[in-house]
């Protein structure tokens, strides 16, 4: 049996992406919970009325007659549907883009095809019209999504952004000083050292998805520093010394940009000489002991590949991990 990929365009092809994605939606774990939402807020709604809603809400969260929308779908030559692929413009990003990429906002083949090469088929749909806008393209994926994760790695994917979070308990973090380190609060006399170290590890976080010149990133990481120099008593830095004085590394924690209850660790620096040291461990002590006392509920980071530590160090310490925000890099 043959199978195309094709642009969506008709009634028809739009009529079978919505109802995939609703049948999707009630039978996966992760995604169960809008089904459940609208039932508890809906629930004399006969399941017809529930994919209304599904719908609905979906065409007034994006506006399917953008340019840089697309539905791609893969049928058989004998035209039964097997799958879709809906991508558009990302709607924010991240302080090291310098644009907006193309995301992948889901892709699902029908189980009864799945194991042809569809999926595959449907991101070479994307990625071909990602080129033709000459930007990168992205996509988040669940952690326990393996066979989707080995896919996009396999199609050159690579994982830039892991989102990490935890929830802040009464704990009393003790900051430990007998490993060899002092943590302190930042001083003036350091500031100039810490953000030459910030800047050096900014470009690298910039130069994962884009080719740029050092003054266009040092704009962009100026930008990044000045949330800190404009509100201070909302973030603070603290940085680690060795014995002899010497800066090991550095953490700035601060209230997040969409929740009050939230504390981001927005850098992360840790110098290579001490990241299989305490100092890592002390200084995410160290946020957590402030973002507690200054009544933070939850730490977050979004922990970028070029970050000096890995997820598996914030798992160890109680941080869940939901997923991962990849990148293949098209933009020439």
């Amino acid at each position: 049996m043959n199978y195309i990929a094709r642009r969506a365009q008709s009634k028809d092809d739009m009529d079978f992406f919505f109802k995939l994605s609703f049948d999707t939606m009630m039978a996966t774990e992760n995604r169960r919970n809008f089904y459940d939402e609208m039932i508890n807020k809906n629930p004399d709604a006969s399941d017809e009325e529930i994919f209304k809603l599904h719908r609905k809400e979906i065409e007034e969260y994006f506006d399917f007659t953008h340019p840089s929308a697309r539905v791609f779908v893969v049928e058989t030559n004998d035209e039964e549907y097997c799958g879709y692929l809906w991508m558009g413009l990302r709607n924010s990003k991240d302080i090291w883009d310098l644009e907006k990429s193309q995301w992948i906002y889901d892709v699902v083949v029908d189980p009864k095809f799945q194991g042809k090469g569809l999926g595959k088929m449907l991101l070479q749909q994307a990625e071909e019209f990602a080129r033709e806008s000459n930007v990168n393209i992205g996509l988040f994926v669940h952690t326990d999504n393996t066979p989707a994760i080995t896919l996009y790695k396999k199609m050159e994917y690579k994982i830039k952004v892991v989102p990490v979070s935890k929830k802040l308990n009464t704990d009393d973090y003790e900051i430990d000083i007998d490993h060899g380190f002092v943590v302190k609060r930042d001083q003036e006399i350091e500031s100039d050292i810490v953000q030459r170290m910030g800047f050096e590890r900014f470009k690298r976080k910039v130069r994962f998805s884009f080719d740029v010149d050092d003054t266009t990133i040092r704009e962009r990481y100026e930008e990044h520093v000045s949330r800190y120099a404009t509100a201070p008593e909302k973030h603070q830095r603290f940085v680690a010394l060795t014995k002899n004085g010497e800066i090991a590394g550095s953490i700035w924690v601060g209230v997040s940009d969409f929740n009050e209850k939230v504390a981001m660790i927005y850098e992360l620096l840790v110098c290579n000489d001490y990241r299989n040291s305490m100092l890592s461990e002390m200084l995410t002590n160290s946020t957590e002991k402030w973002a507690k006392n200054e009544g933070f509920s939850i730490m977050y980071i979004l922990l970028h590949s070029e970050d000096d530590l890995d997820a598996e160090f914030f798992e160890s310490k109680g941080y869940v991990v939901p997923g991962f925000f990849m990148e293949k890099r098209l933009k020439t």
